[in-house]
């Protein structure tokens, strides 16, 4: 189709800018740089377009610390320093944290970063997950710690949890519970993963396969922000 052929020319977009982008020595400014990037290509899912920002959330008291991206609600108050804003967390959608070269770290730091968020105080808590381009985790590895088994027959992975009459003491456990979605990019690595209510207060992750899979991107973010942005103005 032709709009999968935009798509993925967006995909690809962001895979080279990632790798141009290795020249830089400076890391925070490569980091910054990519982040800009992602932030521009996001943007380009919805017109009016998303509102995404660089900066960090409170509650008037506690704040999240530095965020990489924040999908904001319309007419949100923010207090601008430079490039940098200070956002209500009632004012939040979506925070992503972007990673180059994801590592087991990276993600424990990202699902207690998502603690901290929730734990302000607030209406309301963004979803919040991780983008990133390259992961150093196996593939299969990632999969286990989202809850998922692999079925070397058919070479699948698969959720347990999703079998009828399957034993909750038998569902894999979910190593990162505290996240909302979890994206990599790389090849041969290509991950989106989303948490769902699979049953009333139990969460699992479904991986999507849409290819390119950007489009699921496209589509979280046109989820979030079109319905906001028709909501009556406060």
């Amino acid at each position: 189709m032709k709009f999968a052929e935009f798509d993925q020319y967006s995909e690809d977009m962001l895979m080279a800018q990632y790798d141009v982008s290795e020249i830089i020595g400076h890391e925070l400014m490569k980091g910054e740089i990519r982040e800009d990037f992602l932030i521009t290509t996001l943007e380009s899912c919805s017109e009016p377009k998303p509102y995404l920002v660089k900066g960090t959330l409170s509650d008037g008291d506690d704040d999240a610390g530095q965020l990489d991206i924040i999908l904001c609600r319309p007419h949100s108050h923010l207090r601008k320093l430079g490039t940098q804003c200070f956002v209500s967390k009632d004012d939040a959608l979506c925070v992503i944290e972007v990673k180059g070269n994801c590592t087991g770290k990276d993600m424990k730091k990202a699902a207690a970063k998502s603690v901290t968020i929730s734990n302000l105080q607030g209406h309301a808590t963004p979803l919040y997950g991780v983008i990133c381009y390259k992961v150093a985790l196996e593939l299969k590895t990632i999969m286990n710690r989202f809850g998922y088994s692999f079925d070397s027959a058919n070479k699948t992975y698969f959720d347990n949890a999703t079998i009828p009459n399957e034993a909750e003491a038998d569902w894999r456990e979910i190593e990162y519970p505290d996240l909302d979605f979890f994206v990599s990019l790389e090849d041969d690595k290509k991950i989106f993963l989303r948490k769902y209510e699979f049953a009333p207060g139990k969460y699992r992750f479904v991986r999507s396969v849409r290819s390119p899979l950007i489009q699921e991107l496209f589509s979280m973010m046109r989820g979030l922000w079109i319905p906001a942005n028709q909501a009556p103005t406060p």
